[in-house]
């Protein structure tokens, strides 16, 4: 009997120190989601039984000290077809919590899981939110951390759905999300992906940004640049929902080069007008750009680059070839060509989408002086905002007749003698002389002829008379010229 009973006892300390060891060597669950919940700072746990038992839950103690229990159990669950709680809490959104389980109450710890704690600032100089987030406290905690595979930046405008922003490794914890809208709702969220669950994605608390700034101009649109003299009239037209007020026009002697600042505009117009003088745009060609300055000084919105026309001919004989460099590089621009002869009014010749032309003007071989300058209109641009390049003269060789013989018998013909030219010159000097040196006659009158007479008004005699002329065109050419003239009565 005695046998008996110490073998039941035996069994049954068998088997209890079984039960017992089996417990002490419970796996703790694993932790897969520890995620704070968007506008509040309670946090939502999930987690996976490596065995079928209870889950004790615990937090970071706030603040913890090394003379007071670093963690406090906060919620054990004992049934075990539930698999996730929430800790209403835990105010998450102020700072770091760190969450570990466990399958019993004296067992091993989970790897401890933190939340992300993000936190962002506006600067609405550069139009800029920066995000900052960390998942550290300290080292007083012993327990492993878990790895860190990534992180996600999420970002939400206007209560719209969540835009992932960039994938980052483990080491990043900073951000940029530049060119943000003026006076718009953000909410921005970072979202942890363990390496020990790639498919879960605990959330950051959420950071809401509403972006209170001026608004910078959508567009500014560079108009025209046109050739006056010395100078270059500028134009440029503004979002007119732009509610800066400070504008820069910068310049390059290349589109590409760099841009010199030529003066600061202070005004709440859409429109631009301004001048550039000091250069020279008969010879050079410039680039000039438009941009917006915010309160902070900060450069935003840029025009597209716009620059004069330099028009440039070449002449040979009767032939004058055109030809002007791009207006608005890259863009659809109809050019229209004009022609000035003399000081008559400006004639269309030609209207092309290329930069040359070339002008015949053999049947106009009795003028001097040709004009020429070019008209350019960007594709969908008002009429009346054409750019007009520099004017550039050509001239041909002054033509002067002057006769040889004239008979001044008063029947009409051939009675009077003056030098006959395809011009009107701009000074003019006719003597005539007889073969002593005295002068019979002398105007600076054009139009006027000698008409045969000594200066006591008689007829000169049959003979060679010598003449002298001088003249200037209206290009300032000089003509000048000595000979003889014979005088015949038939």
């Amino acid at each position: 009997m005695q046998s008996l009973l110490r073998i039941i006892i035996f069994v049954t300390a068998t088997c209890y120190f079984d039960q017992l060891n089996a417990q002490l060597n419970l796996d703790p669950p694993i932790l897969q989601e520890v995620s704070v919940l968007s506008g509040t700072g309670n946090v939502y746990l999930s987690w996976e039984l490596q065995d079928s038992s209870d889950v004790f839950i615990y937090r970071n103690k706030i603040p913890p000290t090394s003379q007071s229990p670093e963690w406090e159990l906060i919620a054990t669950i004992t049934d075990t077809s539930i698999t996730n709680y929430t800790d209403f809490t835990a105010n998450a959104d102020t700072m770091v919590r760190i969450y570990k389980v466990r399958a019993e109450s004296d067992g091993y710890d989970s790897e401890k899981f933190p939340t992300t704690y993000l936190t962002s600032a506006f600067d609405s100089c550069n139009s800029q939110i920066n995000l900052n987030w960390t998942i550290y406290v300290n080292s007083i905690y012993d327990e492993g951390d878990i790895t860190v595979n990534s992180y996600e930046v999420y970002q939400i405008e206007e209560g719209g759905p969540p835009q992932l922003l960039g994938q980052f490794s483990s080491d990043v914890k900073t951000y940029t999300s530049e060119n943000v809208n003026a006076n718009t709702n953000y909410r921005f969220y970072i979202n942890l992906i363990p390496q020990h669950a790639l498919s879960s994605a605990s959330s950051s608390n959420s950071n809401d940004i509403y972006t209170e700034m001026l608004l910078s101009p959508s567009y500014i649109n560079a108009v025209a640049a046109s050739v006056n003299r010395s100078e270059i009239n500028l134009k440029f037209e503004i979002d007119p929902g732009s509610e800066l007020d400070t504008y820069k026009l910068l310049r390059s002697d290349s589109p590409t080069g760099n841009y010199d600042t030529l003066e600061t505009i202070t005004t709440a117009s859409s429109t631009i007008t301004t001048i550039d003088s000091n250069i020279d745009p008969n010879n050079s060609v410039y680039y000039y750009k438009l941009i917006s300055v915010n309160e902070c000084g900060i450069e935003t919105t840029n025009s597209d680059i716009i620059n004069n026309i330099l028009l440039e001919i070449d002449n040979s004989l009767y032939d004058n070839s055109l030809s002007w460099n791009e207006f608005k590089e890259g863009f659809f621009v109809d050019y229209k060509i004009y022609r000035v002869i003399n000081d008559l009014d400006p004639e269309l010749i030609g209207d092309r989408n290329f930069n040359y032309f070339d002008d015949n003007i053999e049947e106009y071989q009795n003028y001097t002086q040709f004009c020429y300058y070019v008209q350019a209109l960007e594709s969908g641009t008002p009429s009346d905002d054409y750019s007009q390049s520099n004017i550039v003269c050509v001239y041909l060789k002054p033509k002067v007749y002057i006769p040889e013989v004239f008979t001044p018998n008063g029947d009409g013909i051939n009675d009077e003698f003056k030098p006959m030219f395809s011009f009107i010159p701009n000074s003019y000097v006719l003597k005539i002389f007889n073969r002593w040196g005295n002068t019979l006659f002398e105007t600076s009158d054009y139009s006027k002829s000698w008409n045969g007479t000594e200066a006591n008004g008689n007829s000169a005699p049959t003979g060679a008379y010598i003449y002298y002329v001088k003249l200037t065109t209206e290009n300032g050419q000089t003509f000048e010229q000595r000979g003889n003239v014979m005088v015949i009565y038939p």
